[in-house]
Order: C-alpha cells, then structure tokens, then sequence
C-alpha cells in the first residue's frame, strides 16, 4: 500500500493532549500535566514533540499569577486536514476540515436517488478542486478521508415508496477500495448518525455528558451511543441503531419516523419546502401540518429513550436533526411528555437536550473521522 494510506498515528499521550486541549480550546503545560496525571518532564517531552510537528501553537504567556508567566498551547488550525463525505437519500456533501474542525471548504449536489456512478462523478471532480485550496504543503497534510453513509444502503429501497433498483448499485461496490486508490488517501467509513454523534462529541455536548444516547432524526430515524466519552460502535459498527427498534406493533421505529414521510405530506399539499431547508416561519406558518407529524417522531424517540436507558442508565439524551429551532424544541418538549406516559418502574430519569450540527452534523461528522484516527 502507498505511504500515504498509512500516515503516522500519534502515541496515547499526544492523543490525550490534543484531545484535552481540543477539549479546552488551549492550556498551560502544568494543567495538561495535572489533568492527565503526567510528570512534568513527560508532559515537556509530548508537547514539545507535538510543537515540533507543527500540531500545536504556544500562545500569548499568562501574567499576574505567582511564578513565572504560564504558557498555553492551542491546536495549530493548519497541523492537519481531513475530508469529509457524506452520503445521503438526497444529496452528496463533502466538505475539507482542519485541525482545529473548522471547514475550510465545502460543496453539495442534490440527488434523486444516490447512485455510484453520480458520487465517482462527484468526487473525482471536487475533490482535487477542494484540495487546491490549501498551499502545497498544508495540501501535504491532509490525513484521510472520512465517509458517513447508512449501511446497507440498498435496504432503502424496501423503506420508501420512491427507492428504486438504482440503490442496488451499492451492494456489490467496493467503496473502501475504490476511494483509497482514486484519491491515495486512508478511507475510513461509518455509519452516518454515528459520524453525526462524532461531530456532536467534537463540537457541542456543552453539558460535558460522558454517557448519552444520541438521536438524529435525518431522513429516517437513527443513533448512535456513548460511554465514557467515547462512541461505542460495536462488533459490526452499528451499535446505537434505535431506528431499528420495534413500537407496541412490533414495526420499525424508522417507520414512523422519518423526515420522508414530512417530505411526502409537503409534496400532497404541494407545497414547495424541503424539509432539509425548513426555516422558523415556514414551521409556524405550517404549523397545523408538522406537529401530528413531531408527535408521531416523539412517540417514537420516547421508545427508544426508554429502552436505551433500561440497558445503559444514561446521564442524557442529545436530539439533532436538520429541522429548524423551533421545530426541534416543539420536539425535545413532545418526547419527554411522550416519556412519561410510558410505564418506567425501575429506571432513573436523564437529561434530554439538543443537539448543535444540524443538518450538517453528518458531514462534519464524517471529517472528524480522519482526524480522530490519527490525533484524539
């Protein structure tokens, strides 16, 4: 395999400063020392290792304590790079993110139905023209490739009533293979909330949760699980599947619980809003329309917050989805009255919140995959 698909994985130390630091946004060496029960000369040995590498930037000395001024050190934005796929029911994203997360670049294209031929199409286009915009030798640091797509892709067709043979194109495609030996790039692939949950972990969870369960309500329900500050993915990656889950009809609970059903309820009053570009007025104005339809996706996420906290005793339960603010709050409040009517003997109660990524929290999601591989 080419060098480039094996880039230099950082020992558990490095790893665990930029991730305290990330966590932080910047710290002195004495407090990384502190927090992560290093000596000091081992924490000078990590952190100067990781300066050298160009990963971390001192910053401006702290004054006015005791002792000699303290140094922070913040992630060098431009130490890495990754890029991030998305593979969705609608539309292809891929965006370039740097160390520090920031998106440095992004493009999308809307899809009736994604099909391989139309993502090579896509990517062989975009991504050397995303990569231009770095100088050549930030362009050197780019880590990996990051893909967010449901698995099992081609099962969509028996979940909607539009999916056609197009979706079984995936079956038998070699998307690993294929994106490592185009693009010469480490390709790592996940399931999309599970990505989307990674984006929540990188960027929001401002409560600090360490064990929640996260749900993501995209085009169909799904959600991925966290214990101890860390994705638990399972044997086969899957873990936190709550769209799977069976209701008092012994149906999936994706069933009942999907933005397409919102879509086709649009599509019969002919109204012409995507449900992934639904703003504040447009809920209020069709206000009547969403809400039996908020109802029904509450019912749905009581249930699998109920289960879930039955197996894992979770501090909380983080709601995301590409629904506008409004939308998504109507919805925390009808999934926690949707909570207690069930029969909870024996469970302790969480927290429920929301989510911060949105429609984009797959995307970003998928970025922090590269990145997380080698650096957190």
């Amino acid at each position: 395999m080419n060098r480039s698909l094996n880039p230099t994985v950082r020992s558990c130390n490095e790893r665990a400063i930029l991730s305290l630091i990330r966590q932080h946004e910047s710290m002195p060496k004495a407090q990384i020392a502190k927090a992560l029960s290093l000596s000091a000369q081992a924490a000078m040995v990590n952190i100067n290792k990781l300066e050298e590498d160009n990963l971390l930037l001192r910053g401006a000395p702290l004054k006015g304590r005791v002792g000699q001024p303290s140094v922070p050190f913040r992630l060098n934005p431009d130490g890495a790079f990754s890029f991030g796929l998305k593979i969705g029911r609608r539309r292809f994203d891929l965006i370039l993110v740097d160390l520090q997360s920031n998106q440095r670049a992004s493009i999308s294209v809307e899809v009736e139905e994604p099909s391989v031929d139309e993502l090579k199409a896509f990517l062989e286009i975009h991504i050397p023209q995303l990569k231009t915009q770095l100088e050549p030798e930030p362009r050197a640091r780019v880590c990996g490739l990051g893909v967010a797509m449901p698995f099992d892709i081609w099962q969509w067709q028996a979940a909607s009533d539009t999916a056609t043979n197009t979706l079984s194109q995936w079956q038998n495609f070699d998307l690993k293979g294929y994106l490592e030996s185009q693009f010469d790039l480490p390709v790592y692939i996940s399931n999309d909330n599970n990505a989307a949950c990674c984006a929540e972990l990188s960027l929001g969870n401002p409560n600090n949760y360490s064990d929640f369960l996260y749900v993501y309500l995209g085009a169909f329900l799904g959600g991925a699980v966290v214990i101890n500050h860390q994705l638990l993915e399972g044997k086969s990656g899957n873990a936190g599947a709550i769209g799977s889950m069976l209701n008092a009809d012994r149906e999936q609970l994706l069933s009942q619980c999907s933005l397409l059903s919102l879509q086709s309820e649009f599509d019969k009053q002919q109204l012409s809003i995507s449900v992934y570009e639904l703003t504040d007025s447009q809920f209020t104005e069709h206000k009547r329309l969403v809400q039996p339809w908020l109802e029904k996706a509450a019912e749905a996420i009581s249930i699998a917050m109920h289960n879930s906290l039955s197996l894992l005793d979770m501090q909380a339960v983080i709601i995301d989805s590409p629904l506008p603010s409004k939308a998504l709050q109507l919805l925390k409040q009808l999934s926690v009255e949707a909570f207690t009517k069930l029969d909870s003997r024996g469970l302790r109660s969480c927290e429920v919140s929301l989510g911060i990524c949105g429609e984009k929290a797959q995307s970003i999601g998928s970025a922090q995959l590269a990145l997380s591989r080698h650096y957190f």
